[in-house]
């Protein structure tokens, strides 16, 4: 063995160990439909024989797909299928995400990315219904103004109908999982003097470019919203 090899200090690399095959074999099985949310999986011990696996091995596996949100645990017993929602199954995303200038810049990139190719979407087959819609949400934040809490709660409503519009349902389940992750650190930020009128002006930019089925307008105006408010996140933490 070299000098180097003998340096690095390596470890020998493991094989998938069991309880990561017992997962994967669970999340196959969601994949394919034959588990689906809402189904209880079976026993511990049932689950122990099909698998041919200690208690602890399965434990160990139902414990990671609790962490992941596949499964959960009702009262009165049992483990089920969650129903799987795109803000629980991203959940294990926060636990690599700290309030740091890096990575809330990291985030509103994914959130540019994802937000400005969905409202352009969203631009092409929006109905005068949902326009609507939009038009009554950015009232509600009018009146929210000086309301942080019900303006975020009206704001998470705005970004959800641009997401179900777009109609492309990964698009916006992955939109929505960045947007929970990004209210973490953006609450302080919705509480800064000037910041809810501007998100209201950005919003109206939008609806405006919604309303003339623009696409390219749309997604500019995304983009200017998405960089004012990582701006504004930016500032808010850094006077912690």
């Amino acid at each position: 063995m070299t000098k180097l090899l003998e340096s690095l200090n390596l470890d020998p690399i493991d094989r998938e160990s069991i309880a990561e095959k017992v997962v994967n074999k669970i999340l196959s099985l969601v994949q394919s439909g034959n588990l689906k949310p809402g189904d209880k999986l079976p026993s511990e011990k049932e689950l122990m024989t099909v698998f041919s696996v200690s208690r602890p091995t399965l434990r160990e596996a139902l414990r990671a797909l609790s962490i992941l949100g596949i499964t959960a645990t009702k009262k009165g017993g049992g483990t089920y299928i969650s129903e799987l929602k795109a803000a629980d199954l991203l959940r294990p995303l926060e636990f690599f995400v700290s309030i740091e200038d890096q990575s809330i810049r990291d985030i509103f990139e994914c959130r540019r990315i994802l937000e400005c190719e969905m409202v352009a979407k969203a631009a092409a087959c929006v109905t005068d219904q949902q326009l609507i819609e939009f038009d009554q949400l950015i009232s509600v934040q009018k009146e929210a103004v000086k309301d942080p809490v019900a303006f975020r709660i009206s704001d998470q409503k705005f970004h959800e109908l641009l997401a179900t519009i777009s109609g492309n349902v990964v698009l916006a389940r992955l939109a929505d999982g960045m947007y929970n992750i990004a209210m973490d650190a953006r609450r302080k930020a919705t509480e800064m003097e000037g910041v809810l009128p501007q998100s209201i002006a950005d919003h109206i930019a939008i609806v405006n470019a919604l309303k003339k089925k623009d696409s390219t307008l749309a997604s500019e105006a995304m983009r200017e919203h998405l960089n004012n408010i990582e701006n504004s996140t930016l500032l808010a933490i850094s006077n912690e």
